[in-house]
């Protein structure tokens, strides 16, 4: 999807018709109570028009996921009774917060996702073929669930709520597990379900994560991607605010676990925002703020369990001045391929053999740089390394470090690609770092470490360049 293709938002209607998109996480919608404060909030903001996307109940995911591991591995029996007691969390909900003929609108849902998920269990055993696409079919389940489930306690509440399909809005390619969005078929499915719906008063609650290939089979954008959807809805919708509700009350300067005086971020610009989501900070999906930025459409991130305390609120301009640092993070579980080629070579083919090579093993690069020692990639560690430098000793020699973190810090630091903040270089003396030149953005620099290390230079950094400088 590329954002030069969003629509311009001044074509939109005036700012008091557009809708709120309001996205609830899977804490947030654990068990009774917490669907109850998720309930009161919309209530609050109705005014604005909302539009609900929501996740599946915590641990509902992995259980669908562990579920389609014993069907395969035993038999449908034993993968459904494995179920059974996270279908009985949803049950308890509904039987404490809907009643009357919503309430009968979900157990007939219930009942039927029962039926569909035996039938996906057969098929799967019968026809490993089909495993890729009934995987996401299944796994769709924890959020249809709770998008019907949702719809029958607000409207026990006395709100308009009602259950649609993410699918018939969320419009994707068939890469099943990680589909990419079809931005254009997207925008004309999400207006043709949603708008109407608005246009009745009715509040529209949506399973995240989940959407569909052109022939309507069901596909999943991704563990997190719940946030995504929200913001594709929220593009495509043109609406005035995308809220993402979870358990913290915005996105912090660094992790409290790590570094105790770590504060709210008050402002973030969409850079900034998305560098800490990609290199470590877990409150955000990476790719969240992809489909709002060209419209300039804001993106919040609350605390469902208590509405009171604050956010952050993520908008095209940096909440710091020219070279202020905001926020330190890291990514763990990453290592660092480097490849000596034999005989002569040119930079820029060499970097796309190598990176063609990781990417045929699945694995993912975050960085890529040659210079005259060599090439050197940073890569997510995963079963693939060791598999992809096999295939790069034919081309030269070939080194692989693991254990390595990615050390993030974010801050406005303006365009310069191979600049090094001298702040931030002096602060790392203490250890072994290497920065990933050229940076890959302006918001943030990027040092690779020992994982083992990461932890003390995050507190260490936090102290010396975002505490003092409060």
């Amino acid at each position: 999807m590329n954002p030069s293709d969003y629509p311009d938002s001044s074509a939109s209607a005036g700012a008091e018709r557009r809708p709120t998109v309001m996205k609830f996480g899977g804490t947030s919608v654990q068990d009774a109570a917490a669907f109850a404060r998720v309930a009161a909030i919309v209530r609050r903001q109705r005014p604005q028009r909302p539009v609900v996307v929501v996740s599946a109940m915590a641990g509902m995911t992995d259980a669908l996921l562990a579920a389609i591991k014993l069907a395969l591995e035993a038999d449908t029996p034993t993968a459904l009774d494995w179920l059974e007691s996270h279908f009985g969390r949803y049950s308890e909900v509904a039987e404490q917060l809907a009643g009357g003929a919503a309430y009968g609108d979900f157990v007939r849902f219930l009942y039927a996702a029962r039926e569909s998920l035996t039938r996906a269990f057969d098929t799967m055993r019968r026809y490993p073929g089909t495993i890729p696409p009934l995987r996401d079919e299944v796994v769709a389940y924890g959020e249809r669930l709770s998008a019907t489930l949702m719809a029958a306690i607000l409207v026990n509440d006395g709100l308009p709520g009602r259950a649609m399909d993410a699918r018939a809005c969320i419009v994707t390619d068939d890469v099943y597990g990680r589909a990419r969005p079809r931005w254009e078929d997207t925008v004309a499915r999400t207006r043709q379900t949603l708008q109407a719906a608005l246009a009745e008063d009715v509040i529209p609650t949506l399973g995240g994560f989940i959407g569909a290939t052109l022939d309507g089979a069901t596909t999943t954008l991704g563990r997190g991607g719940s946030d995504y959807s929200a913001t594709l809805i929220g593009a495509a919708l043109q609406a005035r605010e995308v809220q993402i509700w979870t358990d913290v009350a915005g996105i912090y300067s660094a992790d409290p676990r790590l570094a105790p005086n770590a504060r709210r971020l008050e402002s973030l610009a969409y850079g900034e925002a998305t560098d800490l989501a990609l290199y470590g900070a877990k409150v955000l999906h990476p790719r969240t703020i992809e489909p709002v930025e060209r419209l300039r459409i804001p993106v919040s991130i609350r605390n469902s369990y208590a509405p009171e305390d604050g956010y952050s609120v993520i908008t095209p301009d940096s909440g710091a001045p020219p070279g202020a640092i905001l926020a330190v993070t890291h990514r763990a579980g990453m290592a660092a391929v480097h490849v000596r080629p034999s005989g002569a070579w040119r930079a820029a083919a060499a970097l796309d053999d190598l990176a063609r090579t990781l990417n045929a093993h699945g694995v993912i690069v975050e960085h890529l740089a040659a210079s005259r020692m060599g090439l050197a990639a940073t890569v997510e560690d995963s079963e693939g390394v060791a598999a992809a430098c096999r295939d790069l000793r034919g081309a030269g020699e070939v080194q692989v470090a693991t254990q390595r973190a990615l050390l993030c810090v974010v801050g406005n630091f303006g365009d310069e690609a191979t600049e090094l903040h001298p702040t931030v270089s002096e602060a790392l003396a203490d250890f072994r770092v290497t920065p990933l030149l050229p940076h890959p953005s302006p918001c943030s620099r990027l040092f690779l470490m020992a994982e083992a290390d990461a932890p003390a230079a995050v507190r260490q950094l936090h102290a010396r360049l975002v505490e003092n400088l409060a």
